[in-house]
């Protein structure tokens, strides 16, 4: 099997990334779309160094890819945590293994002394697989990083509110009812297209803004920017759904969503604080619950962070992992 190494340039590998997440149904984090946006964003004012290392069969096929990035002696995978839910490599089945092993192999070259691989899925493979690798001569320590809440809605609509808790249920169907009462006056539809999604994110992001003091922090003209580009290159990929509620015309609240694995992931939010009183905010996410399940989709994923709504939403949490692996270097 060949190792193939390629410092920085995503572009180099891009179109071969892709098809390989496509056929290995990797989260959006995961994909080139996402990790060139955040690399053309953040990458110039970092002093980080970015390698993408594939691993290739026999035959000159992509079985495997690990984004890295490389700041001084530390090691970790390419991305942030702050705005990828999930971090990590791709692989086709069974050979997470034979990867982390390559990128273990690769970080010895480097001199490297420590690495830390953060946002790892739950359930993920890659555990396994950096344990079996780390026989190499390096210490693993593996922990609890975050939540990402999660609710089954596969039994249809009313099995989701069956499955709610019994005073969870009831707070979702009182703050429903100022919306139904208002009948035909509140529309719910969402934009996926690249044009049209381009076009409602000025409005998203002035919601966001708007909606809470510590969004309007974040939304920094970088990270404006990295929105923009980031929604265009994963609708164009056809995973966006930007759901927008409008209450007489005028848009109360809007939830940015990918699809992955047959789930609906939400990741980010702003309602207009006009329509506070009418819990624009919360009763948006409950009408994308619905769409999902009108869609077929089997969960809903509100990714991570553990807000009580969430909770109130019907999430369970499912644990995302962090990974520390170091080692005595001569």
């Amino acid at each position: 099997m060949t190792l193939k190494v390629i410092r920085g340039g995503f572009a180099e590998l891009g179109e071969r990334w892709g098809e390989l997440c496509r056929t290995t149904d990797a989260m959006p984090f995961s994909t080139p779309e996402f990790g060139q946006t955040w690399w053309s964003v953040f990458g110039g004012s970092s002093e980080a160094e970015v390698e993408l290392l594939g691993l290739e069969n026999g035959t000159g096929e992509l079985i495997g890819l690990a984004p890295l990035k490389r700041c001084g002696a530390h090691w970790s995978f390419a991305g942030d945590h702050e705005i990828s839910d999930y971090l990590g490599p791709a692989a086709k089945p069974g050979q997470e293994a034979v990867l982390a092993d390559a990128v273990l192999e690769r970080l010895e070259g480097a001199g490297a002394a420590q690495a830390e691989f953060r946002g790892l899925e739950p359930g993920s493979r890659w555990v396994e697989a950096f344990a079996v690798a780390s026989k190499r001569g390096w210490q693993l320590d593996v922990s609890d990083e975050a939540v990402c809440p999660t609710v089954s809605i596969e039994g249809g609509w009313d099995a989701y509110l069956s499955g709610l808790r019994p005073r969870d249920r009831r707070e979702v169907r009182r703050k429903l009812r100022p919306l139904r009462q208002l009948g035909g006056a509140v529309a719910f539809e969402s934009a996926e297209t690249p044009g049209a999604v381009a076009a409602r994110m000025p409005e998203f992001m002035a919601m966001m803004a708007d909606s809470r003091g510590d969004k309007a922090v974040f939304l920094t003209e970088q990270m404006r920017t990295f929105f923009e580009r980031l929604t265009g290159a994963l609708a164009e990929a056809g995973v966006v759904r930007l759901y927008v509620m409008s209450i007489s015309g005028e848009a109360a609240a809007m939830v940015l969503c990918f699809v992955a694995r047959n789930q609906l992931l939400l990741y980010n939010s702003g309602y207009a604080p006009k329509f506070r009183d009418l819990s624009a905010g919360l009763g948006s996410k409950v009408l994308c619950i619905r769409d999902a399940v009108e869609q077929g989709m089997s969960s809903v994923n509100f990714l991570r962070g553990d807000e009580p709504y969430k909770y109130e939403l019907g999430g369970r949490d499912a644990v995302v992992r962090r990974i520390r692996l170091t080692r005595e270097v001569a």
